[in-house]
């Protein structure tokens, strides 16, 4: 029997309340420490003030654990000397800072080299800086100050080594820990006198001059003097550039003076530098001077990695993610990225044009000696810009100018890329091509900057360049290699368990048609599958009865319900009646109304007053139903109501939307690149409630037929003020043509007297 659904509920909004952004979404193909400076990462591209991710898993700097390696000429690895040095110092336990575990020093390879007897003054030293650091940590949480006493005797004891050691490197370490005391303690004194004397005119290469030029620089209460001293530090020891970038001007004009301290260029390079890294907009013209004044500096190399990083979020991260530009709105100046809305900016990439073009020129006339990566930059840039002849160009100079493992494995990823974008057979060689690329750059994983999010994120590269040339099949199952735990994008299952087959059902599902599912099937089913298709593959077993839905779905959209059920009748019966999360399904949960009921007032869950159906059963159903109207019997009008009830209920204004689609959300239209039309329309259930208004036993059935028109036809008006004028129109001619009823049906109070009416012919 016909029932009719009153619902009047709200909509109910199926989407996630979070919305990623920032560095969770930022893309990057090109990795930020090529240049070594490690120490340096806080100042890599990143979506927040500093970038939170370090390049290795070091406590200290590795400016200092790379001197002191050399000094033992690379007896002992850098991770055991970090160990001694940092991570034995350190026994914190506050969330805030690196929790310490219990360290087990038994196997440390120096600590043996040390209780052997080898090196005392050198274990001494250590010994002595290890406690010093705890004797100058402060800590408010647990109101610990600074052990003044201890530090007065600490002084005396350095004051003493620095008189006595004949190692001339650990009397230059004595000193510097005077300078750090006379820092903390404020002496001016003791700071001036130790730094003038043993630093100011040092020659020997440590980074320890740097450092104490730091803190003397700290001392200093001339406002220029200190930012003068400290971008000399800037430039010498990067472990020092967060300090020194926190506290920099940002504007030109508020360092001119200092400007005017530089005695060369190389020094003005490294004010101008400064303000370079705090520019977070397009700094190419202030890379431009700066090569001017001084090329060869490992600053202007990281400044040119973190160019490209800005571009690849300007230009990337929206293209692949579908999450906008990763910035967060901390920035000052609102206006400094209104440039990234101009029309075209994804196509016309002009600012990538003009920074190439200047690399080139840097590259070519400035003097700079780190050619190897001044070409990979311009290769990356060339491939960002579809440059096939180029990008394969400056990869071969690359190559030829760098035995960098970091370059090496960036060019690799710039070769890979480039092979995928510009090459369209699918045949054995080029899958050969692309496993083995594919492998090579595995073995560069501790090279390369945040290798698992880098990965993933080539995967997905790769994944939307299939996706650009409508091949569904290999853009889903290279998005089975994207985990979702490194990459939050549009097809991300937004899980750390990465299950990609989630991902691939979601991009199929927003992109994919019955043929493109045949295709999916006819790859995923073949016998004779090559290395790389058996890769793709690998992951998707469990997942084949969701696909498999999706498949018989594809079909359902497009009315073509003999093929649907075809498919559907291959899936367990079991299968449709799981009513918890496994595997996401949850179709008892979601197919619990009855898609035959007359629905006029919205979507939403009413009471069961009628039968509900597998995806199956109910095609079964419809096929039943349009087999009976065309034999044109007594309740053939009461039939076609039906059927325009069971196609406009799994439209979006329906009350069963989970027949055909997989989520629904009050922000609508989806940008779908699938035909959706019939979802957001009603043409399909228009046909049937004209015929059944044309079938109806009497006028008082027909009014109710056509009753059920005027949704169809509003679901037809997506413009406001066309909605308004023309669903008021449809309302006037309503009642004109059945002015006993129209108004009766205008409300809610008599459409249960107008549901039997077609018993009445």
């Amino acid at each position: 029997m016909l029932s009719l659904a009153l619902l009047i509920s709200a909509h109910v909004s199926l989407a996630c309340s979070w919305w990623p952004e920032g560095e969770y979404v930022r893309f990057s193909l090109f990795s930020s420490h090529l240049a070594d400076g490690d120490d340096a990462s806080p100042l890599f591209y990143s979506a927040h003030l500093f970038n939170q991710y370090a390049v290795d898993e070091y406590n200290g700097p590795q400016e200092n654990l790379q001197e002191w390696h050399n000094y033992f000429d690379g007896k002992f690895e850098i991770k055991d000397i970090d160990q001694v040095i940092y991570k034995y110092a350190y026994n914190y336990d506050r969330w805030y800072r690196p929790k310490q575990e219990e360290v087990d020093m038994s196997q440390n390879a120096l600590i043996k080299h040390f209780k052997a007897g080898n090196d005392e003054d050198v274990a001494e030293y250590l010994t002595f800086a290890v406690n010093l650091e705890n004797q100058l940590r402060k800590d408010p949480w647990d109101k610990k100050e600074l052990d003044i006493d201890d530090i007065i005797q600490s002084m005396a004891f350095a004051r003493s080594k620095v008189k006595i050691v004949e190692n001339e490197m650990l009397t230059l370490r004595y000193a510097y820990q005077m300078v750090v005391m006379g820092y903390y303690l404020q002496d001016f004194q003791v700071v001036d006198y130790y730094y003038k004397k043993y630093f100011e005119k040092c020659k020997q290469e440590t980074v320890i001059k740097s450092w104490a030029q730091f803190y003397w620089a700290g001392m200093q209460s001339d406002r220029n003097v200190k930012l003068y001293n400290w971008s000399r530090v800037f430039d010498e020891s990067k472990s020092k550039c967060k300090f020194i970038f926190q506290r920099f001007p940002s504007k030109r004009s508020e360092v001119k003076e200092v400007l005017e301290l530089c005695q060369n260029d190389r020094e003005k390079a490294s004010v101008l530098s400064i303000l370079a890294f705090k520019n977070p907009a397009k700094a190419k013209d202030q890379i431009k001077e700066i090569a001017e004044l001084h090329a060869n500096d490992e600053l202007l190399d990281i400044l040119l990695i973190r160019e490209i990083n800005k571009m690849e979020d300007w230009y990337f991260t929206n293209y692949y993610t579908g999450y906008g530009m990763s910035l967060d709105s901390w920035w000052d100046e609102d206006n400094i990225f209104e440039f990234v809305k101009e029309k075209n900016f994804q196509s016309d990439k002009q600012y990538l044009k003009d920074f190439l073009a200047l690399s080139k020129d840097i590259v070519e006339n400035r003097g700079v000696e780190n050619k190897g990566l001044w070409y990979t930059s311009i290769a990356y840039m060339a491939y960002m810009l579809d440059d096939e002849v180029q990008t394969n160009i400056y990869l071969k100079l690359a190559n030829k100018h760098s035995d960098s493992k970091e370059i090496k494995g960036q060019l690799l990823v710039i070769d890979l890329l480039s092979l995928v974008k510009h090459e369209n057979n699918w045949d054995k060689k080029f899958q050969s091509a692309i496993m083995k690329k594919e492998k090579e750059i595995r073995n560069y994983k501790d090279e390369i900057y945040r290798y698992d999010r880098f990965h993933s994120q080539l995967m997905l590269a790769i994944s939307r360049k299939y996706l650009a040339d409508g091949d569904f099949t290999l853009a889903a199952l290279f998005e089975t290699k994207v985990k979702s735990g490194d990459v939050y994008e549009q097809y991300g299952g937004w899980s750390s368990e990465g299950n990609t087959g989630y991902q691939a059902f979601d991009l199929l599902n927003e992109n994919a048609g019955s043929e493109d599912m045949d295709a999916f099937f006819a790859f995923w089913n073949k016998k004779d599958k090559t290395p790389l298709e058996q890769w793709l593959c690998e992951d998707l077993e469990k997942y084949k009865w969701r696909l498999t839905d999706l498949w018989g779905t594809a079909y359902f959209r497009e009315d073509k319900l003999e093929r649907a059920l075809e498919i559907y009748e291959t899936i367990p019966d079991s299968v449709w009646h799981v009513d918890n999360w496994e595997l996401h399904y949850y179709y008892d949960a979601e197919l619990k109304n009855d898609p035959f009921e007359s629905n006029l007032y919205g979507r939403g869950y009413g009471p069961n007053w009628g039968k509900t159906y597998t995806k199956p059963a109910f095609i079964k159903e419809i096929l039943r139903l349009k087999e009976k109207l065309e034999k044109r019997d007594e309740d053939a009008s009461y039939t076609a109501l039906l059927l325009g009830n069971a196609y406009y209920n799994m439209t979006y204004n329906g009350n069963s939307y989970y027949y055909t689609e997989y989520s629904w959300s009050s922000w609508e239209p989806d940008d779908f690149n699938r035909d959706q039309s019939y979802y957001y329309n009603s043409e399909r259930a228009l046909k049937y409630y004209e015929l059944a208004e044309e079938l109806a036993p009497n006028k008082k059935y027909a009014a109710y037929c056509h009753r059920m028109k005027l949704k169809c036809l509003r679901d037809g008006y997506y413009d406001l003020e066309t909605w308004k004028d023309k669903y008021e129109q449809d309302w006037k001619n309503f009642f004109a043509k059945y002015p006993e009823h129209g108004p009766k049906l205008k409300n809610c109070d008599h459409l249960l007297y107008y549901t039997d009416a077609w018993k009445n012919g």
